[in-house]
């Protein structure tokens, strides 16, 4: 399951996020770490929107029963830099320390020239009988095996993201 956001606008990763958090609130078997999964959500699409330029794809995906988050955008640019802040009152560089703490698993893939996947494995069991078959909810724009062509295709074919789901 995924949506698909232009990464300059604010209010489309808060929508996004709201979503992908009530999508994973029906499906989880516990839903103990349900806030640290949206804080992570909100921290990589705060960093979409402040890094990256274009359009941008969060997905929700099953890995090993737990829940992951990925998201996909243009910008091929980025540093996994995991480190504490070196100022605890900073206003940013903390982001991705906060995300490596709550997860179990952090990982950044380069997208062949089309930009980067950020993903994050949460702990939060999800049923065991769901099945994200086909994320995107566009046959053609599937991307199970494969880097999310949604941000590529928004950037440089915008009416083709018009098309009907």
């Amino acid at each position: 399951m995924c949506w698909s956001l232009d990464s300059n606008d604010v209010h489309a990763a808060r929508s996004a996020r709201k979503a992908a958090t009530a999508t994973l609130r029906q499906i989880t078997t516990s839903a103990d770490n349900l806030v640290a999964a949206e804080l992570v959500i909100g921290e990589l699409l705060s960093n979409t929107v402040r890094h990256a330029d274009g359009y941008a794809c969060l997905e929700l995906r099953v890995f090993d029963g737990n829940a992951e988050v990925c998201v996909h955008d243009t910008s091929p640019a980025f540093a996994l830099d995991i480190r504490p802040p070196n100022d605890d009152f900073s206003e940013c560089g903390r982001g991705l320390f906060i995300v490596s703490e709550l997860a179990l698993r952090i990982r950044v893939a380069p997208a062949d020239g089309i930009g980067k996947c950020v993903s994050v494995v949460l702990d939060l069991p999800i049923d065991p009988s769901i099945r994200f078959l086909n994320p995107c909810g566009r046959p053609w724009l599937r991307h199970v095996s494969g880097p999310c062509m949604a941000p590529r295709l928004a950037r440089f074919h915008p009416e083709l993201m018009a098309w009907p789901t």
